[in-house]
């Protein structure tokens, strides 16, 4: 989610100063000179990958409450992951007469020259979920895909450690042919180091079926396994669907926490132990505040990269609080 490279465009008198960001936010990055300010009133198009799951749904929330907020209007479309739609939707939203771009890139190399085609559009430009290879389009909103994987590996690892052996077998339920899946996976396996083994994994890509199916291969092969990795929520999902119904005894730790996953680990006989989360719509909500701002040409103090939330299963008021977020739209 296949390589294209593209020849750098000097971007002369559409350099502006770096941006900052107002001090009660986080999660925000402004490193490049490299977007252009708006002259006149404000059109926002927004490009996620899908909708189909709690993620992308909050994220969609995040974004259309900070445009009501701001008096701005937004229209938001999906890829449907798929490079050749993400293209068409930006040349869309350009005819539409859309001036800022909020865009969750499908691919780090290969969405290079849409964004490229974006800037030659004249439009502002923000990244959530995740970034181009090109860091001159730096304005970013999101969780670093190592700090995801940093944050539920070192939770697994403290798991691995308190069994009697100290140590444990571990599958995992990878996204390797997405762009998220390789960082995350590298992150988690850099903290379980030496508190466990990895002994087997299947790809879990698309959807929550498919993160089932990849959980009963593996379990197959292995019926033995301590702990189970899931690399994001759709294969989170299906893995905690999986270990229902085959009453997995598999210790579960992943990444994005959603209500059928909260509401399994309040319940009490779900193996989930720990789940690393972005918190979607304060992602969505902040992109459109930053967006906003980069187009206005407004200067604030500028933050780094919003921290993980980790949800453990002994924390039952964390997870009590989180569904109700979503009960209220802003978890």
């Amino acid at each position: 989610m296949p390589p294209r490279r593209w020849s750098r465009r000097r971007f002369g008198a559409l350099m502006l100063g770096a941006l900052a960001f107002p001090a009660c936010s986080t999660g925000i990055e402004k490193k490049s000179a490299a977007n252009t300010r708006q002259r006149g009133a404000l059109r926002i198009g927004a490009i996620m990958y899908a909708r189909d799951l709690e993620y992308w749904q909050l994220m969609e929330a995040g974004m259309r409450e900070a445009a009501r907020r701001h008096g701005v209007p937004i229209s938001v479309e999906v890829s449907n992951r798929q490079l050749a739609t993400e293209a068409q939707l930006i040349d869309t939203s350009h005819a539409r007469g859309d001036n800022v771009l909020v865009v969750a890139p499908l691919d780090a190399k290969a969405s290079v020259a849409g964004l490229r085609k974006a800037h030659g559009y004249g439009m502002s430009i923000v990244q959530i979920d995740t970034r181009v290879s090109d860091p001159s389009f730096a304005d970013f909103v999101g969780v670093s895909n190592d700090t995801l994987g940093t944050t539920i590996g070192r939770a697994a690892a403290t798991y691995l450690r308190t069994r009697p052996n100290g140590k444990g077998k571990i599958a995992l339920l990878t996204g390797d042919t997405e762009p998220n899946g390789p960082v995350r996976k590298k992150a988690f396996l850099a903290q379980v180091a030496g508190a466990g083994t990895v002994v087997t994994s299947a790809e879990a890509v698309g959807s929550p079926e498919a993160g089932s199916k990849a959980l009963e291969t593996v379990l197959q092969a292995h019926p033995d396994i301590d702990l189970v990795w899931a690399w994001n929520g759709a294969a989170l999902q299906g893995a905690v669907t999986a270990a229902s119904r085959v009453h997995a005894k598999a210790a579960i730790f992943g990444i994005d926490m959603s209500a059928q996953v909260a509401k399994a680990m309040l319940a009490g006989g779900s193996t989930v132990k720990a789940v690393a989360d972005q918190n979607a719509y304060r992602i969505g909500g902040q992109a459109v505040d930053l967006a906003v701002a980069v187009a206005r040409g407004e200067k604030a103090n500028g933050t780094p990269t919003m921290p993980a939330q980790l949800y453990q299963d002994s924390d039952a008021a964390g997870l009590r609080s989180f569904l109700a977020g979503l009960k209220k739209g802003n978890p």
